[in-house]
C-alpha cells in the first residue's frame, strides 16, 4: 500500500520480540498471496466467469460491483468500474437485457436511478464459485473456532484497508463515490 494508507491506517503495533525472521517471513508471503496473487487469480477468475455467462468482462466487473455495492447509482458505477457515463449505460442495458441487474428509483429520491442485482439470476454466479467455496469450506474444517475467528478478522481488516486506500485513491481525483459504511448483504450473518 502507498505511504498515505500509514497514515490513514497508523503503523501496525509490533514488539520487537514478536517479529523474528520465520514471522517476518510469513507476513511478507501473506502480503504476496493478498496483494499480487490473489488480484492475479481473481482476474483469471472473471475471465473464466464471463466467458461461462456470455459477458464481457466489463459487464462482470460491473456486476460485481453491483452486488458487493447494492444499490448502487449510475454515477457511482460509472466512477468504480472506471468507465464513462454512455459505457456504463452501456454496460446496464447489457446486464438488464440478461436478467442480471434491474433499474429502480432510490426510495428517498424517486429521480434518482439505483442498480440493483436480480437475485435468483445471480446465484449463477454462486454456482460456479461453488467448487472454490467447497474447497475453502474443506480447509477451513481443520482450523478451530478460534484460529477461524482470527483469520476472519485479519482478512476483514485487510479487505477494510484495500477498500479505504481504493476509495481514497478516488477521492483524491475528487471521483470517489459516497460508500463509506456499506458493507456486502450477507457481512451481518458472517459476523461473530
Amino acid at each position: 500500500m502507498s505511504s498515505s494508507s500509514h497514515s490513514v491506517h497508523g503503523s501496525i503495533p509490533r514488539e520487537p520480540e514478536e517479529t523474528d525472521s520465520d514471522s517476518q517471513e510469513m507476513l511478507n508471503s501473506i502480503v504476496t498471496m493478498l496483494g499480487r496473487r490473489l488480484t492475479v487469480y481473481t482476474s483469471l477468475y472473471q475471465t473464466a466467469l464471463a466467458e461461462r455467462l456470455g459477458l464481457g468482462m466489463v459487464d462482470v466487473k460491473a456486476l460485481e460491483l453491483v452486488i458487493e455495492f447494492e444499490p448502487i447509482t449510475t454515477g457511482q458505477l460509472a466512477c468504480l468500474a472506471g468507465i464513462s457515463s454512455g459505457g456504463t449505460t452501456a454496460v446496464i442495458d447489457r446486464l438488464e437485457a440478461t436478467g442480471f441487474v434491474v433499474r429502480d428509483k432510490q426510495p428517498l429520491d424517486r429521480r434518482i436511478v439505483v442498480i440493483r442485482p436480480v437475485r435468483e439470476k445471480c446465484a449463477e454466479i454462486e454456482r460456479h464459485m461453488r467448487a472454490v467455496a467447497e474447497d475453502v469450506a474443506h480447509i477451513g474444517a481443520r482450523y478451530e473456532r478460534d484460529q477461524l475467528s482470527a483469520v476472519h478478522g485479519f482478512l476483514a481488516q485487510c479487505v477494510h484497508a484495500l477498500k479505504t486506500e481504493a476509495l481514497g485513491m478516488l477521492g483524491e481525483g475528487g471521483n470517489a463515490p459516497n460508500l463509506e459504511g456499506r458493507r456486502h448483504p450477507g457481512d451481518d450473518k458472517r459476523r461473530n
